[in-house]
């Protein structure tokens, strides 16, 4: 067994082992949890940097940017949770996996001084609303990787460009993943 998939392997038995305590998610067994979690965060990776900061926001358990984060190491992770008992779970995360991240207990839009490479994004809101919202937060010419429905048409917001759509598997069925390029810095 490799030393990612060992790590993905105890990321998974951490998240179900405090599932239920901190309402993580449904899902009790995990090769199901694999399935609907792990293999669409790790279809990401096409798009991944192999270095740079990695910017997940609404991180809940930690999908996608945990599992990235362990796939890619030359990543650094800011994962950005709201909820409090859900962000230190990401910091529980973070030490025993261990992973190079750090953990934001705020509001993206109250996020400051990160400087990301690349965004992802599971299920927070549209991409148009999560672009605008996350436009300080990323570099110029950074990309944001987000996955949505198929029919999702395309976003256009300032200081964005669309750079196309992929269809990616997700558990016996697929999905779209959205890629935007930010055009211009924040000011």
């Amino acid at each position: 067994m490799s030393d990612t998939e060992s790590r993905l392997s105890q990321y998974v038995e951490e998240t179900l082992r405090f599932s239920r305590a901190l309402n993580l998610t449904s899902v009790k067994d995990a090769a199901l949890f694999r399935r609907r979690f792990i293999e669409p965060s790790l279809a990401l990776l096409a798009w991944m940097p192999e270095r740079g900061t990695l910017l997940d926001v609404g991180s809940g358990m930690g999908v996608p940017g945990v599992p990235l984060l362990l796939a890619r190491p030359g990543l650094r992770g800011v994962l950005v949770e709201r909820r409090k008992k859900r962000a230190e779970f990401l910091r529980h995360l973070a030490r025993v996996l261990p992973l190079e991240a750090e953990v934001l207990d705020c509001d993206v839009r109250e996020a400051r001084g990160v400087t990301a490479d690349v965004l992802v994004a599971r299920a927070v809101t549209r991409p148009g609303e999560l672009l605008t919202m996350c436009a300080p937060l990323v570099a110029a010419g950074g990309l944001a990787v987000l996955p949505t429905a198929l029919d999702m048409p395309p976003a256009e917001v300032a200081g964005w460009r669309y750079d196309g759509a992929a269809r990616v598997p997700l558990d016996g069925s697929e999905q779209a993943v959205q890629r935007y390029r930010r055009t211009e810095g924040f000011t």
